[in-house]
């Protein structure tokens, strides 16, 4: 399959910010992250790899671009309050140590999977065929997403049963986790629903 201008060029975001945070994170041994840079390598290669068959539009690429460079600047850019990832946003709740909200993991998480349900929905639409039960199409876009983030959270277990030194936090941190992803998959693809309702 001949990929488009656009494709191309996001491609080349992906390699370049792989490449370029994985060697700093090699040299800072930082392996968590490197472990996370072999993670956006597997699914940029199955995302341009499959393209031929899911025929994901420009804006999910570009999503799934934007998240891999978010997050590999989360563990590397300094900010007030450590690393982006750690950078609190705003203090809509605040509960003591991992137990607050909103931080900057806390968005790229939803914006993740928001992008994943997104996915999803294309999938069941357009490479299924599903055209009719919008809304129960999408309600299984949207559990989908969420259980598939599922795996996201057994890596970052993984993470912190091998590893002397992570950033992952505890059981507040991943509980929000698992709530920020389901509330990203629910936003963006009721938002999208919407949008294509208003469209017709």
């Amino acid at each position: 399959m001949k990929f488009t201008h656009i494709q191309k060029g996001l491609l080349g975001i992906n390699i370049l910010s792989v490449l370029g945070f994985g060697a700093h994170y090699i040299q800072s041994a930082n392996y968590e992250f490197v472990a996370y840079a072999l993670s956006i390598v597997l699914v940029v290669g199955l995302l341009y790899g499959t393209l031929h068959i899911t025929r994901f539009p420009t804006y999910i690429i570009a999503g799934i671009t934007v998240w891999g460079l978010l997050h590999m600047m989360g563990g590397s850019v300094q900010t007030v309050d450590g690393v982006l990832y750690a950078y609190r946003i705003f203090p809509f709740f605040d509960g003591g140590g991992d137990f607050y909200i909103l931080k900057m993991d806390q968005v790229v998480h939803a914006f993740l999977y928001g992008v994943v349900g997104l996915m999803t929905l294309h999938l069941l639409r357009e490479v299924v065929g599903i055209k009719t039960h919008t809304i129960f199409i999408a309600c299984v876009a949207i559990f989908a997403a969420a259980g598939f983030s599922i795996i996201n959270e057994i890596i970052e277990f993984l993470a912190t049963v091998n590893l002397p030194e992570t950033g992952v936090g505890g059981y507040h941190n991943t509980v929000l986790d698992m709530i920020f992803n389901l509330t990203g998959a629910a936003l963006a693809v009721s938002g999208y629903c919407v949008y294509k309702k208003l469209k017709m």
